[in-house]
């Protein structure tokens, strides 16, 4: 199993603790290492900030990752990634590819919407339950989109998107440099803040599956 893996396993099968729902998610403690690997260093107070939730359950998350050697603190720098924290973010970002703003408004969503560009297969992981995920953590729904034969499909619906969605097939082309295999999952929700988180725990179970 790669660190990834372990890594992604330990934060979402026993990172949260029983009784009332924690203020915190696992997708929170991915974002961390997210956050410390793109600005190398940062205070309590600015990844409070960064991921929108409270300095406490900030500090505890800050605790659980250098419990993990993935991060060092100090007082004067703040967070900053280990060479074991650095290898796992490398990783991850090899799986997902590119996360950016998206535009579901072809489709009929005009919602905030985020996509993420995933060079994992999705074929271990059942779509509805990929939409249970990112439901679960924020979206009100999901589109998946798969790099299949040369063209983009939408599995369930068409096998080409471009006949169906000419516009958004073109501005999925344009966004990522898709190969083979690759999926494009893109959560949508009132709150752009909740279309970003659902979308990235849908990402991860995928790459977690």
């Amino acid at each position: 199993m790669s660190p990834l893996k372990k890594f992604l396993e330990s934060v979402t099968k026993s990172e949260l603790p029983r009784g009332p729902a924690p203020a915190y998610s696992p997708v929170h403690i991915v974002t961390a290492i997210l956050v410390i690997d793109s600005v190398h260093s940062i205070g309590r107070i600015a990844l409070s900030k960064k991921l929108k939730i409270g300095e406490g359950s900030v500090r505890t998350i800050i605790k659980k990752l250098v419990e993990r050697d993935l991060i060092t603190v100090d007082s004067i720098g703040g967070c900053t990634l280990t060479e074991t924290g650095t290898g796992i973010v490398d990783e991850l970002k090899g799986l997902l590819v590119k996360r950016i703003s998206f535009n579901l408004s072809e489709m009929g969503i005009d919602l905030p919407s985020h996509a993420i560009h995933i060079r994992s297969e999705l074929t271990k992981m059942p779509l509805t339950k990929l939409r249970d995920v990112a439901v679960k953590n924020g979206t009100d729904g999901l589109v998946v989109f798969s790099y299949l034969g040369g063209r983009i499909t939408l599995p369930l619906m068409t096998e080409d998107i471009s006949k169906v969605y000419p516009a958004l097939a073109s501005c999925l082309e344009e966004s990522f440099k898709l190969v083979e295999g690759d999926s494009v999952l893109v959560g949508f929700s009132s709150e752009s803040i909740h279309a970003e988180e659902g979308t990235l725990a849908a990402a991860l179970a995928v790459v977690n599956a």
